[in-house]
């Protein structure tokens, strides 16, 4: 297990108190605050065939968040501490546990359809990192450093579960005239359904990963927004992103969103040994008609050369940042896939807090897949309440997704995609702000 750096901490607290001596004879100004929030996930999955997964879970947490804000406008902390135990779990064949931890015995010696045995609680930090930030002649600066739930272009840190992945290292950003540059360091890395605070990175395969390091870019001008990013994790794999984004109103009423993206994933070292020409990238179209609380969409995405890897490093951190990124990721190798989607937000009907969101989303053509197609349609409905009982949000997503083909090389990775499962996940959420 690692901890987090004795001298990137030093140097920060340093700084820190650096700042309160400089402004000794000045008012201390900051804005704290502290949530706690309790949540409740009940997780009914249906398996229509032998691959799918047979989920039957029920489980809550404590997460409580404090934020100093930034002392004299220059610098704070984060920490966010949370608890997850099972209510109830269903134990048995082809079932993974996943808002807690659990314990399998492998059914078939192949890592795969496991029995669960045993779950248990987690708890502990997800959080805690120091920031600071600084304004210079119209130039923004802002850090971070620590153990931190991290989110960029191709990489997030899952958020999906009662306690949130989180990653170790620092980040920094320059924002000026409307144009970001930034880069972030990863060096540890904690599951979403891990008491760990944080671990080495690892290929999956018992190999340790130096880092992960990312760099990238943004600008806007008026309605229109271009980025870039880069990253690498050491002797794995390398990733490029790129896209453009331009929206213009019709009307006082309605205005449209368009965007092309493009994504490149490509081996990068000895640890990627096992396919070391690996190469594969995507393209993805969208485009977005909003009319006052009301949109519809539609998206396309065609994946060329190689399954996309989104993954720098082991764990839930993946992000394939496509719009058909869905209940699962249209992104095997030749894959053409698409979007309808549409949504609305009940605010002119006088229920502000009630929006629903439905898709159907659809792929064909992966090579080297047998009388390969899949499908998903699914719906997500969410309510935040107001008034007496404001902090409390209801949300249900279902996903009714099928998959069928057979993989020509008997490739695992491409074979646990190939399923049919009926999927409601029902969320319950109460936050209250202690100040």
């Amino acid at each position: 297990m690692k901890t987090l750096a004795k001298s990137a901490l030093g140097a920060a607290v340093a700084a820190a108190v650096a700042a309160t001596s400089v402004q000794a004879s000045e008012a201390v100004t900051m804005d704290p605050s502290l949530t706690f929030a309790y949540k409740n996930y009940y997780w009914k999955e249906t398996a229509k065939d032998d691959k799918g997964y047979d989920r039957n879970e029920w489980a809550h947490g404590l997460v409580a968040d404090f934020d100093s804000g930034y002392v004299n406008d220059f610098v704070g902390a984060v920490v966010t501490a949370g608890y997850a135990g099972p209510l109830k779990i269903k134990e048995g064949f082809n079932y993974s546990a996943s808002n807690v931890a659990g314990s399998y015995i492998d059914a078939n010696s192949d890592g795969d359809n496991d029995t669960l045995v045993d779950s248990d609680s987690i708890s502990g930090f997800q959080q805690a990192y120091l920031k600071a930030r600084h304004t210079f002649s119209g130039v923004d600066l802002a850090g971070t450093v620590g153990v931190k739930k991290r989110s960029t272009e191709t990489y997030a840190d899952s958020g999906s579960r009662i306690l949130g992945a989180s990653s170790t290292g620092y980040d920094l950003s320059v924002s000026f005239d409307g144009a970001s540059l930034y880069f972030t360091e990863i060096t540890g890395f904690s599951e979403r359904n891990d008491s760990s605070f944080s671990n080495d990175l690892s290929d999956g395969k018992g190999n340790k990963v130096e880092n992960v390091r990312i760099i990238g870019s943004n600008y806007s001008y008026d309605d229109l927004v271009l980025v870039a990013e880069y990253g690498e994790s050491k002797e794995l794999i390398q990733q490029l992103f790129l896209k453009a984004a331009y929206g213009f109103e019709l009307d006082y009423m309605s205005s449209v969103d368009l965007d092309v993206r493009y994504g490149k994933s490509e081996a990068n070292g000895s640890l990627a040994s096992n396919d070391p020409d690996y190469e594969a990238k995507y393209y993805n179209l969208n485009a977005t008609y909003n009319y006052g609380n009301a949109y519809v969409g539609v998206g396309y995405n065609k994946t060329k050369d190689g399954d996309f890897i989104d993954q720098y490093v082991d764990g839930n951190n993946d992000n394939f940042n496509s719009s058909l990124a869905q209940w699962e990721d249209y992104s095997l190798d030749g894959e053409k896939a698409y979007l309808v989607s549409g949504g609305y937000n009940f605010a002119d009907q006088g229920l502000a807090g009630l929006s629903w969101d439905i898709w159907y989303a659809k792929g064909t053509d992966a090579k080297e897949i047998n009388d390969f197609k899949r499908s998903e349609y699914a719906s997500y409905i969410s309510y935040e309440f107001d008034g007496s009982l404001e902090g409390l949000s209801l949300a249900w997503l279902y996903v009714n997704y099928r998959a069928q083909g057979t993989d020509a090389n008997g490739n695992d990775q491409r074979e646990k995609t190939l399923y049919n499962e009926d999927v409601n996940r029902f969320y319950l959420t109460y936050s209250i702000a202690v100040f």
